[in-house]
């Protein structure tokens, strides 16, 4: 079950989004929040840390939390923007990047995890995996190739169609797990032979390398993924809050 904070984010950021609150507005008071959504101050608040985590706002002492976001050039022309901030759904990036999105699996099947696997990924041997090779469609262009594994447990019953939709959302709202936090790792690679095969690299002979490890509400390891994007559409975006930290530590 999602936290009561979770539809407000969403709301928010929604409204953010179709241009509700533009940049530089104000949302409304977190009174007037509170009884909108009929909830507790300390939800809205939760609600309005991700929203600053993520680059949509800022509070500003003494006058309220203002609307930073503005929609990208790469999202105008129709470019993958690729939050390193958040823990997005494929689909969700083609509602704020202005493309059709879609998912073609190519390869769905189980592996239990060796020795040599568990120390360079962090599962534990033995563990089962469900193991999928994807390719990511924006405008019906095949630009993503997607190279995951998932633990078994958490993705237990997913169907193909289940994952040619969005494994985040079935493994959340279907299994009613969490996930809390994923590390990005950005490189730019060669292409190989299979990213060739299957992407439109039009001239390219290098890719965009993301690889992921995301982690479970118990803090557990239950995904390791490799992107591969083609760089004509491939953008990365991240925002960064800068902390005072104290010289003596």
């Amino acid at each position: 079950m999602r936290a009561a904070y979770d539809g407000i984010y969403f709301d928010l950021r929604r409204s953010i989004d179709e241009g509700v609150y533009q940049y530089k507005d104000y949302l409304p008071s977190e009174s007037v929040l509170v009884k909108r959504y009929g909830c507790a101050h300390n939800t809205v608040r939760k609600a309005l840390a991700i929203l600053a985590r993520e680059g949509y706002v800022q509070p500003i002492h003494g006058k309220g939390v203002r609307v930073l976001y503005r929609p990208t050039p790469a999202a105008s022309d129709s470019q993958r923007v690729y939050d390193l901030n958040g823990i997005e759904p494929f689909f969700k990036a083609g509602d704020h990047g202005n493309f059709v999105a879609r998912t073609q699996v190519l390869t769905m099947d189980q592996l239990e995890v060796s020795a040599e696997f568990a120390a360079a990924t962090g599962f534990d041997e033995g563990e089962k995996l469900v193991h999928l090779e994807r390719v990511r469609f924006i405008d019906e262009k095949p630009l993503e190739r997607e190279i995951n594994f998932f633990r078994a447990d958490i993705v237990e019953g997913m169907t193909k169609e289940d994952a040619e939709e969005s494994i985040y959302h079935y493994i959340e709202d279907v299994r009613g797990g969490r996930l809390v936090t994923s590390k990005r790792h950005v490189t730019i690679e060669h292409a190989d032979e299979r990213d060739r095969e299957l992407l439109d690299m039009e001239d390219a002979n290098y890719i965009a390398v993301v690889r992921c490890a995301t982690f479970d509400g118990e803090g557990l390891l239950c995904e390791v993924s490799t992107v591969r994007h083609t760089p004509q559409t491939f953008h990365v975006e991240q925002t960064a809050l800068r902390t005072r930290i104290s010289r003596n530590i």
